[in-house]
């Protein structure tokens, strides 16, 4: 057939295009926010960060730099070599060298970002309080109250212990760190890797001391030394049980009294809150962090206070051999390393060069302490910065030769680490807050910009700058990145609210998996402000 000759053919309709076989369209991006809502926005992200800054906990000292120290110029040179580069990171110190009959000091910094430090300044003791109730035990056992080979079955006969095993740890055991029982009861794992991060107490939460020790297990592969608060506790708790008195009283009998450390104080032992001009612990100058106020820890140095003056009474008597329970100086035991044995919780350790110190250290999450003395010399450094390691200043000040400065300590934290332990939780949210708003989609998935991405994008930026604060290092990272982060979340809350009538709710791929998504991303914020807001307040509530 000829088709030239029939019209309607040629004008037959061309194929019609292919349906849209996709099963998730690209929905279309909204209007881009106009110049003028991206100004408003900047004015008033540039209020909110003035007024970030203005009332930001944590911040430095102003003007910052290193604290001035004053004292006897032998001293200050020896404290000035340990710390050197490290002096911008020291709130306060209080040193103190004993010489024969003579005493030097040296003091600096302060204890609350207002107050001086002197020798009268209480800090918190840490495990140096495990030196006193070592001696009341050794004092208890002169006595005949108790014996060190004394078992926790034989001083708790009415305990259900789950393992045999610790029934049989003697009280000689408890006090050189040789009985098996962990740092911290396994009650306490979850805190132990939670509060290095919010900085608050990690023994706060545990249960009575008694129930922790009857349901501990033994685990495999345990060392024979194993520094252990929860047995320095479970010590305390014994000598209680053994002479009917609470330890805070009976330490205070054997040991402070007869010393007249009258300003060695616990924590619900005439104590109920923080001691007057106490030298508040911190993480890093101007960002002070929770004191440690569990009682029943006690005994490990959880909850204590002391000044120098206190600890120069109490270490005289030591070096003379005047104080109650002096045997517990004596090292009968391999320590956690060669050059160091223990006795009852002090440690013999040589430094080599001639210099052999019996001492102890201690630290919470915001203070150091250090006791230790060789013959008739001897030093005491009590320091409310964590990064202020008295463990350093201590020893080099009686003459320890390898005893690094504390910016070759491996606990030191550099510039660059304090700025890459910051900056991605301070800078990055913002950052990609501000992204979202500019691209109108995510830089994951390409997804259209909606109500929920606006409400998870405000709810998390906002958890995670709380959280900055908490484990910031403020420090080594300006304050005024913190607060311009804050001014941007703001300005990019400003341009989603704009947003917000001329969005969808929801523009997910799989609607099902961005509502689960958003639920779960505004949880984990809550959770995050929570905790961080949980710190804030219990450090500056």
């Amino acid at each position: 057939m000829n088709h030239e000759n029939h019209p309607e053919a040629a004008a037959a309709p061309s194929p019609a295009p292919p349906p849209d076989t996709s099963k998730h369209p690209r929905r279309p991006l909204p209007r881009r926010a106009p110049g003028r809502v991206w100004a408003v926005a900047g004015v008033l992200g540039a209020v909110a960060a003035v007024a970030a800054y203005l009332v930001m906990p944590g911040k430095p000292p102003e003007p910052s730099g290193a604290p001035e120290f004053t004292g006897a110029p032998g001293i200050a040179d020896s404290v000035s070599a340990t710390i050197e580069g490290r002096e911008y990171r020291v709130q306060g110190l209080s040193v103190l060298e004993i010489d024969g009959g003579e005493t030097r000091s040296l003091s600096g910094g302060t204890a609350d970002g207002e107050k001086r430090v002197s020798a009268e300044t209480p800090f918190e003791t840490g495990s140096v309080f495990k030196v006193f109730t070592a001696m009341t035990l050794a004092d208890l056992a002169a006595d005949g109250r108790t014996s060190l080979d004394r078992t926790l079955g034989e001083v708790f006969p009415d305990l259900a212990f789950a393992s045999p095993e610790f029934a049989d740890i003697t009280l000689e055991q408890l006090a050189s760190h040789r009985s098996g029982l962990p740092r911290m009861p396994a009650e306490g794992l979850a805190a132990g890797a939670v509060t290095p991060f919010t900085l608050t107490d990690p023994y706060g939460g545990l249960p009575p001391v008694r129930d922790s020790l009857a349901a501990a297990v033994p685990l495999p592969g345990q060392p024979a030394w194993q520094y252990s608060n929860f047995g320095f506790a479970v010590l305390g708790a014994a000598l209680a049980e053994e002479t009917g008195t609470p330890f805070p009283q009976l330490v205070r009998e054997r040991i402070f009294d007869p010393l007249g450390m009258d300003d060695t104080v616990m924590r619900g032992a005439g104590l109920a809150g923080l001691p007057e001009g106490a030298a508040l612990p911190h993480a890093t100058p101007g960002k002070p962090v929770e004191p440690w106020k569990a009682e029943p820890y006690i005994p490990a140095g959880v909850g204590t206070w002391t000044t120098a003056a206190d600890l120069e009474r109490f270490l005289r008597a030591v070096m003379d051999g005047s104080a109650p329970g002096m045997s517990a100086t004596e090292p009968a035991h391999g320590g956690p390393v060669d050059e160091t044995r223990i006795g009852l919780a002090w440690l013999t350790t040589d430094f080599g060069d001639g210099v052999e110190l019996v001492q102890h250290s201690g630290a919470t999450y915001g203070s150091t302490a250090f006791i230790g003395f060789q013959g008739d010399r001897g030093a005491i450094v009590l320091s409310n910065s964590f990064t202020a390691e008295a463990s350093l200043i201590g020893p080099r000040l009686l003459g320890a030769p390898d005893v690094p400065p504390m910016a070759e300590s491996p606990t030191a934290t550099s510039v660059a680490a304090g700025l890459g332990a910051t900056l991605p939780f301070a800078v990055l949210p913002p950052l990609l807050a501000v992204t979202l708003m500019l691209r109108r989609r995510t830089l994951v998935g390409q997804r259209p910009l909606d109500r929920l991405r606006v409400v998870s994008m405000s709810a998390g930026t906002s958890a995670t700058l709380l959280g900055a604060l908490v484990i910031g290092d403020w420090v080594a990272t300006p304050p005024a990145v913190w607060a311009a982060a804050v001014g941007a979340l703001v300005a990019a809350a400003a341009v989603g609210a704009w947003y917000w009538p001329r969005i969808p709710t929801e523009a997910g791929r799989w609607r099902w998996l961005h509502i689960a998504f958003f639920c779960l991303s505004v949880c984990v914020s809550g959770v995050v402000a929570v905790t961080a807001a949980n710190s804030l307040v219990a450090v500056f509530g």
